[in-house]
């Protein structure tokens, strides 16, 4: 996707709350996505839709095997045989989806969310904030409604989301074994949602307005900065000053950043970015939001890391260039868990 070149940056108007502009602008011509950069992959295969799920179409693959280990060392991934086919979701579940399972279910619903709604302009927005058992259960919600036509839901096992991630030629992205993504004068362009679709809407729009460190425990809390002197975006995207974890700096631990994850996170609508679609036509298999699995691992990486979590995969609006790939591994989550940065899409086969 292409953003503008920067404009003088100006407060908003009285009266006007700022977190209510981010979530309108992540959906509105600023987070337009690129059709140069779109993918060659074929996105012909059979899709169906039921109980309001758009699926597409998978084969087995008995000779699947991880492109990597936990740890991700290339080239020792154990094998884990696809045997069946089997359907998965074309897009993630969306805030307009779950709400209709929450009316029926009674369940609480993602902290984001305003007495029971979800934020103006995010209804094809994936949901965030749901549990591995909350997903589980809509899954189950999916397969009692009156227009389910015989389909049983589920949650996909990390097998079976790489497998649709990598395709038959086993890429490192859906769309190819390049990223594809750059930045150069101010325009960034990409063909999916990570950390930097956020940072160069900020450095493009906000860059010269104050973001104040609000974390108590970061070195630099109560002080502020202009945006343009946190963040900064490399050639090929790669993001400096998101996170510094070590002193709690970085735009993360800013009043900005916490603005942004109150709305719900700069996620953009689920199908937003043609040119990442998989080789079957899958959406948005990186970034935008995490999605869980069934899989247990042992984390590798993150705040889990070392303990028994579900796999969790694809990256996220937040997560680094690194991390969205097909082929990222040993990222887990505990299953009660409701994080900002996951979300899920559905699994089916036809009963």
């Amino acid at each position: 996707m292409d953003l503008p070149a920067p404009t003088p940056a100006s407060a908003p108007a009285p009266g006007i709350d700022r977190r209510a502009l981010l979530v309108l602008t992540a959906t509105a011509a600023l987070l337009r996505p690129t059709r140069a950069a779109a993918s060659t992959a074929d996105t012909t295969s059979a899709t169906v839709t039921a109980a309001g799920q758009e699926l597409t179409a998978l084969a087995a693959n008995p000779s699947f095997v991880f492109a990597t280990d936990l740890a991700g060392t290339a080239g020792s991934g154990e094998a884990a045989p696809v045997d069946s086919a089997y359907w998965l979701g074309t897009y993630e579940v969306t805030n307009a989806q779950y709400l209709e399972f929450l009316t029926a279910d009674g369940r609480d619903a993602p902290s984001y969310w305003d007495a029971g709604a979800y934020p103006a302009g995010k209804a094809d927005h994936p949901v965030l904030e749901i549990s591995l058992d909350s997903a589980t259960a809509y899954c189950a919600w999916l397969d009692g409604r009156s227009d389910n036509d015989g389909w049983s839901f589920r949650l996909p096992t990390e097998a079976e989301w790489e497998n649709a991630a990598r395709g038959p030629d086993g890429l490192t992205y859906p769309w190819g074994d390049r990223s594809g993504t750059t930045y150069a004068d101010s325009v960034l362009t990409c063909v999916y949602n990570y950390m930097a679709v956020c940072a160069a809407y900020e450095l493009a729009e906000h860059g010269a307005e104050l973001a104040t460190y609000t974390d108590s425990s970061s070195d630099l809390y109560g002080q502020s900065f202009p945006i343009d002197e946190i963040l900064s975006i490399g050639a090929t995207g790669t993001v400096a000053g998101w996170n510094v974890t070590a002193s709690r700096t970085g735009f993360v631990y800013t009043d900005v950043y916490d603005a942004i994850t109150d709305a719900g996170g700069w996620t953009t609508p689920v199908g937003a970015y043609p040119g990442g679609a998989s080789a079957d036509g899958v959406l948005d298999l990186c970034g935008n939001c995490w999605e869980w699995t069934t899989s247990v691992i042992t984390a590798t990486h993150g705040g889990e890391t070392g303990r028994q979590v579900n796999a969790i995969r694809g990256g996220s609006w937040y997560a680094n260039l690194n991390s969205c790939t097909a082929v990222y591994r040993g990222e887990g989550r505990d299953a009660t868990g409701r994080y900002p940065t996951v979300g899920f899409r559905v699994a089916a086969t036809r009963t």
